[in-house]
């Protein structure tokens, strides 16, 4: 149960209503700033701090609460998603910004019947995409070329990983002509 900082109890709408300008007020100031992102528990942290409503259940079981509003200040004002600035501790936005997308999607009735849910890593390419549109619309310093969609910098490493990893894994190559594996270049060094 949430408390005030005076110590009394307070309703979990009474928190809602508290924390939501705290919300967008800091994601709002992230997006002034060219790749910026916060992370579930700053947010957590900094709305808390800020009304001054503490709550010590997990951040996970009310923080999508306080994002939903956010989503929805964002589709009054015809912004881009502000949640997209909001990631785990891994860097990404994990299955949570699912929410955010269909909460856009049904703001905006553009879905069409026949799109397919996007998997993880595509949610995080389409947040870094819509953390782009953010950093232009709320005055970011973008570099000359106008900025791209980037991901943070955890995640990045971890898709990089992935992807050398996935290389290692494949199976080898062998040569037509001697049957040796092929070296990373594709060309026998045996037959060449």
């Amino acid at each position: 149960m949430p408390h005030d900082k005076d110590g009394h109890k307070v309703s979990m709408q009474e928190a809602f209503d508290a924390w939501e300008p705290h919300a967008v007020a800091i994601l709002m100031q992230t997006a002034k700033r060219y790749n910026g992102f916060v992370t579930y528990a700053q947010l957590a942290g900094f709305v808390q701090a800020e009304s001054g409503v503490t709550h010590n259940g997990l951040i996970m079981n009310w923080i999508g609460d306080v994002l939903g509003r956010v989503i929805r200040v964002g589709n009054r004002n015809g912004w881009p998603q502000l949640s997209a600035l909001c990631v785990t501790s891994d860097g990404t936005v994990g299955a949570g910004y699912r929410f955010a997308l269909s909460a856009a999607e049904q703001a905006s009735s553009s879905k069409a019947e026949d799109d397919e849910p996007l998997g993880l890593d595509d949610l995080d390419e389409h947040a870094a995409r819509t953390r782009l549109e953010c950093y232009r619309l709320f005055g970011a310093e973008l570099p000359p070329d106008g900025g791209r969609p980037t991901l943070t910098p955890k995640a990045k490493a971890a898709k990089d990983y992935k992807k050398a990893q996935a290389k290692l894994d494949a199976p080898l190559k062998f040569c037509s002509g001697c049957y040796q594996a092929l070296p990373v270049t594709g060309q026998c060094d045996n037959c060449n």
